[in-house]
């Protein structure tokens, strides 16, 4: 346990220098370690979780290993903040917007230079890949789930981050699969179809789904309105569909060392 929580630290303090530049420094003298885990939730603040009773396991660990009391999340919406975990950059994408699936002719953020928002509304989100300028953090966001002031507080509300040049495209995936190491993402409510395609589900039915195919006949009968998206690209998907599966014109050798499994509902897609 010791040494996974270390060299998470390590990892998320390489991720974070990495928001500057291209990719950092190897790092040396890091132990061997079999598995690192790396546990993402969220819709939920600090005040809303610790000390409640109704999340026990949570505060059990929060009290028996480390409680990161200044830590903050980088900006929103939710998207923003996952590439910015696997990949220590935003690459552009300041949205919640779903893939532009195995678009192989659009132009990436990072090669144009302009950030996909909310506000001004932009189209789906180009695989990302090669190299550029990602989209500046400013301190209080105007434009993102919300329009105008007050807005709301990235960061802690008084830092910001200006936008960095020569970022490559690359996540921490896409670093493990080049070192020969692989990597597993667990998604909850995937559908057992798996990601690729898939902008949002429940686990059972997706946007992919031909309601009008489901027999026997209900009454009355399931629209896609009726779907709960208890799984969305912009939300769960992050290495696999928004990097690496998307980054070709098909599901492509850089995708074959992902395994997506749905966690809640013991699906696996290899």
């Amino acid at each position: 346990m010791t040494k996974t929580a270390a060299t998470l630290g390590l990892v998320m303090t390489l991720l974070v220098s990495t928001m500057f530049a291209g990719e950092g420094a190897v790092p040396r003298g890091v132990p061997h370690l079999d598995h690192v885990f790396v546990i993402m939730m969220e819709n939920h603040g600090y005040s809303q979780i610790v000390n409640n009773p109704n999340a026990p396991f949570t505060n059990k660990y929060a009290k028996a290993a480390n409680s990161a009391t200044n830590y903050f999340a980088v900006a929103h919406p939710s998207l923003t903040n996952y590439l910015e975990v696997v990949g220590g950059s935003n690459f552009g994408v300041l949205s919640d917007n779903n893939p532009d699936w195995h678009n192989a002719a659009c132009t990436t953020n990072l090669a144009s230079g302009i950030p996909d928002t909310d506000t001004p509304a932009s189209p789906a989100v180009c695989p990302i890949a090669g190299t550029g300028t990602d989209a500046a953090t400013p301190a209080v966001d105007t434009t993102n789930e919300v329009q105008g002031t007050p807005g709301e507080n990235n960061i802690d509300g008084v830092r910001s981050i200006s936008a960095a040049s020569g970022i490559d495209g690359k996540t921490i995936g896409d670093q493990l699969v080049a070192t020969g190491r692989s990597w597993k993402s667990y998604q909850e409510s995937l559908p057992i179809s798996g990601a690729n395609l898939v902008n949002n589900a429940d686990g059972f039915f997706s946007n992919l789904t031909d309601f009008s195919a489901i027999t026997p006949t209900l009454n009355p009968p399931l629209t896609s309105s009726d779907l709960v998206n208890l799984y969305a690209a912009y939300l769960h998907c992050r290495l696999s569909c928004q990097i690496n599966v998307t980054i070709s014109t098909g599901v492509g050798t850089r995708v074959r060392s992902a395994i997506l499994i749905q966690s809640a509902m013991g699906r696996r897609r290899d």
